[in-house]
């Protein structure tokens, strides 16, 4: 049957608006579906929230639909994002996405709904996301400041006002981001559009240090339209999978073309401590040997969601004749041509590693599985993430689609469709099951995305690896674990010996909350929430939200979600620069609206 999506969406969205001005949270509600999601962004309270079903919504928005204060309601008809049919070939129906604006109480906003016809055929939200776009008066600048053209305009000088502006960022930064990788880097970017003055600190000698130190052969496994830096597309003819020294060299030219003040070779001295009284960070950093002093009003951390190597403690390594390491150290297989390396992990690193052994000709490389790993072909992933990210629409309306769908929402959906990841895999899993590896897609069928999300790690995306597991080039030990050293060997949990040159750990990484302890210190990290992993809504624990401690703030996940989640970071951190946020620390800060400036 032919539907008319604009017809569709504009009644649709007028039912909406009048539910809205009637300030009723019931109504608001039967909008959308009884299993409906709602993600809001800001809108209604300054927090980020995602909610699953009518009663929730209803609670969400009893005390806040009035005060968010929704008006001037306007269809989104721009390309790509004008109202479009979808299949839903589950159920079997054709469902209808759309976008539309609006303005609120906190400032300008969006929002995206996709729309499914319910039992009796009247079309309801089955998703609806509100974001908050930008603050009156103070929005997200569309070029790089300060370099736009200034000859024949008496008094302008580019070159010294950028100097200038430089100088004020060195001295009087009002956040100071910590760490120098993708994260710290989009974020800083995003808070410079913003007019946040932000000075990026990273410990190493070069910007792309934290990729160039890690092991030769990594190469990013998703596609490069997902791992895409903010404002900065690759050229046309990039690779699709960006090995390590591109990523590297990417990421150093990106803060030199995005004019991000960064300091190199620097780091937090000693642990900064927070002043109530002025609401700032008494701040020593080691900057190429010489202490320098600051106060900074925030600290974001973007360390890293996995922070230093994580190594357990073995018993009796001292005694082991050959070599360890962590596959942080991992500097390419060749020298361990002839040699016997075991490796201990199933993830990403670990497979690689292996990989890169046999082919510099390793005399024998065996992993050790210490319980299922979730394995999906590379190709496989890569025509999913191509469907969400596709070449032919712009990045941001991309980002803003996929950011609509709440991640409690897409587990469920995985969950149940699980088999289709089993059989479209059957053959890669036949590989390494002969090959002695357990598989599973999570210990609730969630899949690899979510997992990653989770628990950040116990997944691969497959590239080759299962080929050599399958011929038994690489050997697995699964279901067991070390548990002591010997001369020469390493001895299992099953009480058998697996004779080693090299062990090598490939067992991940300490997390950014405890990786930032011995920074911080204890006493202010343990004021802050549990860091990464999914709360029980969907959402990022700890991250681009208050942290639990004043001023000091957690930027984690992959591109995608640094790219997407800088905007509301930078939002918070500009509301709280304006004096419509509170500076406590909580998520639930927000100035009433009598005592909001205007803008």
């Amino acid at each position: 049957m032919h539907i008319d999506p604009n017809c569709i969406a504009k009644d649709w969205l007028a039912t909406f608006a009048a539910s809205l001005s009637s300030s009723d949270s019931a109504n608001v509600a039967r909008c959308l579906l009884p299993n409906g999601w709602f993600r809001d962004i800001l809108v209604f309270t300054w927090d980020i929230r995602s909610l699953e079903g009518r009663d929730k919504v209803v609670s969400y928005l009893s005390n806040t639909v009035a005060q968010a204060a929704i008006s001037d309601i306007k269809l989104d008809e721009s390309p790509y994002l004008a109202p479009q049919t979808f299949p839903v070939p589950q159920i079997p129906a054709t469902g209808v996405e759309a976008a539309f604006t609006f303005e609120c109480a906190h400032g300008h906003g969006r929002a995206n709904a996709r729309l499914l016809p319910d039992e009796d055929g009247a079309f309801r939200a089955f998703t609806l996301m509100t974001e908050l776009r930008d603050l009156p008066g103070h929005e997200e600048l569309a070029t790089l400041p300060l370099r736009d053209d200034v000859t024949g305009i008496p008094g302008k000088d580019m070159q010294q006002d950028f100097a200038d502006w430089v100088k004020e960022v060195e001295t009087k930064p009002y956040a100071l981001i910590v760490g120098g990788g993708q994260t710290a880097l989009q974020v800083a970017s995003r808070f410079k559009q913003m007019n946040i003055a932000a000075l990026v600190v990273e410990r190493n000698h070069r910007i792309g240090d934290s990729w160039r130190k890690r092991y030769p052969t990594l190469t990013l496994h998703t596609v490069r339209r997902h791992h895409s830096l903010l404002y900065q597309p690759y050229p046309s003819n990039w690779p699709e999978f960006t090995p390590r020294d591109k990523i590297a060299d990417w990421l150093e030219q990106y803060a030199v073309i995005q004019d991000l003040v960064v300091w190199k070779n620097a780091e937090l001295k000693v642990k900064p401590t927070y002043c109530p009284d002025t609401k700032d960070w008494d701040v020593t950093v080691l900057r190429e040997g010489f202490e320098v002093k600051l106060r900074p009003v925030h600290i974001v951390l973007a360390t890293g969601t996995l922070g230093e190597p994580d190594i357990p403690e073995i018993p009796n390594v001292v005694n082991f004749q050959g070599t360890v390491m962590h596959s942080q150290q991992f500097a390419g297989g060749a020298p361990y041509a002839g040699k016997r390396v075991v490796v201990i992990g199933a993830g990403n690193s670990a497979i690689d590693v292996c990989q890169d052994l046999v082919l510099r000709g390793a005399g024998e490389v065996t992993m050790v599985q210490r319980s299922a790993t979730c394995v999906l072909s590379r190709d496989y992933v890569s025509g999913l993430l191509k469907r969400s990210f596709p070449e032919d629409v712009p990045l941001p309306v991309a980002d803003f689609k996929w950011a609509s769908f709440p991640v409690g929402l897409l587990k469920q959906l995985t969950i149940a469709d699980q088999q289709a990841a089993w059989d479209a895999n059957k053959e890669l899993h036949d590989k390494l099951r002969r090959g002695g590896l357990q598989l599973n897609m999570g210990p609730e069928g969630q899949g690899i995305y979510i997992l990653t999300q989770e628990r950040g790690g116990g997944t691969w995306l497959d590239k080759g690896g299962a080929d050599l597991i399958g011929d038994g080039r690489i050997k697995v030990r699964s279901g067991v674990s070390p548990q002591s050293f010997i001369e020469n060997a390493l001895v299992l949990s099953d009480g058998s010996e697996l004779f080693a040159d090299v062990v090598i750990f490939a067992t991940g990484f300490v997390h950014i909350r405890e990786a930032n302890a011995e920074v911080l210190g204890h006493d202010i990290i343990d004021q802050t929430d549990e860091v990464y992993g999914l709360d029980e809504e969907g959402e990022i624990k700890g991250s681009y939200r208050p942290s639990g401690h004043p001023g000091l703030w957690f930027a984690t996940g992959d591109f995608f979600i640094s790219r997407f989640m800088s905007k509301p970071l930078a939002l918070q951190i500009k509301a709280i620069q304006l004096g419509l946020l509170r500076h406590d620390g909580r998520r639930v800060g927000a100035v009433g609206r009598e005592h909001m400036p205007k803008l």
